[in-house]
């Protein structure tokens, strides 16, 4: 993948499949460079760095989308512009 842009997808479990570095094996149009994971008794969260080649509004669409299959919501935030 030659990446063009970098966001910070932050993933959101309420009551879905659990939230592990495992489960974001299958994050589409994407690639993983780092996450962080924040657990509670009943939910959990990550913060996951990735890099992608399609715009940040085409990525977060995919990713709500995919997101929303496992039981999980999501948000994103580019952090910097095409290179």
């Amino acid at each position: 993948m030659d990446a063009r842009h970098s966001s910070v997808a932050v993933i959101f479990s309420d009551d879905g499949e659990p939230l592990t570095l495992a489960s974001l094996g299958d994050i589409p149009s994407s690639r993983v460079l780092r996450a962080q994971f924040a657990r509670g008794e009943m939910t959990s969260c990550v913060a996951a760095t990735v890099e992608h080649e399609c715009g940040p509004a085409e990525l977060a669409a995919e990713l709500r989308a995919w997101a929303g299959r496992k039981g999980w919501s999501v948000t994103v935030a580019p952090l910097r512009s095409s290179r």
